[in-house]
């Protein structure tokens, strides 16, 4: 029988690997705690200015959801990605403290860390001392071992063939 203190603590949750399919996973259990009333939030740590079908629609169809992207887009783009990480993370930190909502999604988390935008310790005590109650999602690829480590749910998407492989680029309503 669970504790009372392991019924509130919340999970962390770490969608990482190499497949496609982290960020759309971490949004279908958004989808499902929506349907329960939560609460939930989304910062996203490398996405930037480009339009996502996933923050369309929950601008659209959940008004008042925080949405919100902190990043330049792919790493190997112009701009100073580090500052960027940097500012999304206070955001997290706050969130981390202060979100009275059920479920946060700290989307492309894993590869901020990866990239050493972000310090693994500090995030990983971060979520670690995460307010009681918040349950929190961390994707992308190449999770950082103390990440993995405090994690109580680990899921590693392993890829097997992706179109991009061959040359085809992202697409509309597929991959973004």
């Amino acid at each position: 029988m669970l504790k009372e203190e392991d019924r509130t603590k919340g999970l962390l949750l770490n969608l990482t690997g190499d497949g496609k399919g982290k960020s759309s996973s971490a949004f279908g259990i958004a989808v499902r705690a929506l349907g329960w009333e939560w609460s939930v939030a989304v910062l996203q740590f490398i996405k930037g200015g480009r339009p996502t079908g996933e923050r369309n629609f929950f601008r659209k169809y959940v008004p008042g959801m925080m949405f919100e992207s902190c990043g330049l887009g792919l790493t190997k783009g112009p701009g100073d990605h580090a500052s960027a990480a940097a500012a999304g993370w206070e955001r997290a930190k706050e969130l981390l403290r202060g979100f009275d909502g059920e479920l946060l999604i700290l989307d492309e988390l894993n590869i901020a860390v990866r990239h050493g935008y972000l310090d693994a310790a500090e995030v990983a005590a971060a979520l670690s001392g995460r307010r009681a109650g918040l349950n929190v999602i961390v994707t992308g690829r190449g999770a950082a071992p103390e990440l993995l480590e405090i994690a109580d749910l680990v899921s590693e998407i392993r890829a097997v063939r992706h179109p991009f492989l061959n040359g085809e680029p992202a697409r509309k309503g597929l991959d973004y």
